[in-house]
């Protein structure tokens, strides 16, 4: 295969992934499986939930975490002065939840990789809470 054959069908797969990524993002379809996951997930998190968001030094700590795990290289968002391109913007979405972003941020899915051998349970609720409060919706 040409490298410019290759190069065409890698942007294709490319932009299909973001598609589908965005219409999960969205609250399109999920499997039973990924249920499963986030569920799993949730019930991994320390008994006294996730921090509060509304706490500045755990809004300071989340913006770090997002700043710091470089989730700004794919994700838009404004309070962290994120403007990346590749993954679906976090401001603007309705549908984000403390659950669907401990999912991911946990398990990952498509491009976008799992952080669970990289960051602590508490740090992930405390990365999502943080995106849950501040997204501009």
């Amino acid at each position: 295969m040409s490298s410019r054959r290759f190069a065409a069908t890698a942007k294709i797969g490319l932009a299909a992934f973001g598609a589908a990524l965005a219409i999960a993002a969205l609250g399109g379809t999920s499997s039973a499986q990924d249920k499963a996951k986030a569920a799993a997930a949730a019930a991994a998190l320390p008994a006294t939930g996730a921090p509060a968001a509304s706490d500045p030094a755990q809004i300071d700590k989340g913006r770090d975490l997002f700043t710091n795990y470089g989730c700004g290289n794919c994700h838009t968002l404004g309070d962290a002065g994120a403007t990346g391109h590749v993954g679906p913007a976090l401001d603007g979405n309705a549908n984000l939840s403390q659950d669907f972003i401990v999912n991911r941020v946990t398990n990952g899915q498509g491009m976008m990789p799992s952080f669970a051998g990289q960051m602590s349970q508490d740090e992930i609720a405390t990365l999502a809470a943080y995106v849950v409060k501040v997204a501009q919706k």
